[in-house]
């Protein structure tokens, strides 16, 4: 009699415990939108929804006319900032120089005539034969050759010593800077190929050849077809069982056999209603979104995939 009573106990304590519940959730993965870096016209689309591309694959083309003009004209700035960088390195031509000492000779001879022209109307000067106001004159006119004389050996140095170092740093900075330029140029030319970081399905093609659009609409949404994720609503009292890196079992409709996630992310607040708002009956009925990654077995399942999770025991 006490086995039976024993036994009508636990089946009475058996039929009374609930199963652990299940969250739902279904298969996502990383969603990848490549946007229109300007204001232009779609030129070629090379691709279309629902192929699969790998990564480094050219999927969209903008016009680039004025891309190329842009690079073109940085180009050009950058030849002649380094033509004139050259022609400050290598200094004075030859021809410069003797074009320079030749007037430097032409200067010293100006200097001799007004020299004795000076001479001579100092001599007359004194013997009344010409005036005061000549003899002014003749100085002013030696003067002025002396100074031509100066400013001709000053060009003759000038050319010889070369270059300051100075100027020939500010020509680098300005070669660095046009070199810049050109990379961007560049890259702005590159930018107008959309090409895919890595491997995925085309998922929206919003738009057709010739359309033209706005800097910063959406061309091309991908959907990456590697590290695919379940992303589930789990209730608030899971949240002292599952943390990231927990092992929780992944049931798949028509698979006897159950996968296995990790929690990669669970979020801090809650999906539905704010938590200061509920009494603490309704807050057990807060649902909290988990990213739970699949194991090798769960990478082809399809991405809006229904799935149920359920905490390993």
């Amino acid at each position: 009699m006490k086995y039976l009573t024993l036994l009508a106990v636990l089946m009475i304590i058996t039929g009374c415990t609930e199963p652990e519940p299940r969250a739902f959730g279904q298969v996502e993965r990383d969603r990848m939108t490549l946007t229109a870096p300007v204001n232009e016209v779609i030129k070629q689309i090379l691709v279309e929804e629902g192929q699969q591309v790998s990564a480094g694959d050219a999927l969209l083309r903008l016009d680039d006319t004025v891309a190329q003009a842009q690079l073109a004209q940085k180009q050009a700035e950058l030849a002649q900032i380094q033509a004139k960088l050259a022609e400050l390195v290598a200094g004075a031509r030859g021809e410069e120089i003797a074009r320079a000492k030749a007037s430097v000779a032409e200067a010293k001879a100006n200097v001799t005539e007004a020299q004795q022209d000076y001479v001579r109307t100092q001599r007359l000067y004194k013997t009344r034969v010409l005036t005061k106001a000549d003899l002014d004159q003749a100085k002013a006119n030696l003067d002025t050759a002396d100074a031509k004389q100066a400013q001709a050996q000053q060009s003759l140095n000038e050319l010889q010593n070369g270059t300051r170092s100075e100027q020939i740093d500010q020509a680098r900075a300005m070669v660095n800077g046009a070199q810049a330029g050109v990379a961007i140029a560049q890259k702005n030319l590159a930018d107008l190929t959309l090409i895919t970081a890595q491997a995925g399905i085309v998922d929206v093609m919003p738009w057709q050849v010739g359309d033209r659009v706005v800097k910063g609409s959406q061309l091309v949404g991908l959907l990456a077809t590697e590290r695919p994720y379940v992303r589930a609503y789990i209730p608030a009292t899971w949240l002292d069982r599952v943390s990231v890196g927990a092992q929780v079992n992944v049931l798949v409709d028509g698979r006897e056999q159950s996968l296995t996630g990790t929690v990669r992310k669970v979020r801090s607040e809650p999906a539905y209603t704010p938590f200061y708002a509920l009494n603490e009956r309704d807050r057990a009925r807060l649902m909290y979104l988990a990213d739970i990654d699949l194991d090798a077995a769960g990478q082809q399942l399809p991405t809006g995939m229904a799935l149920e999770v359920e905490l390993l025991p």
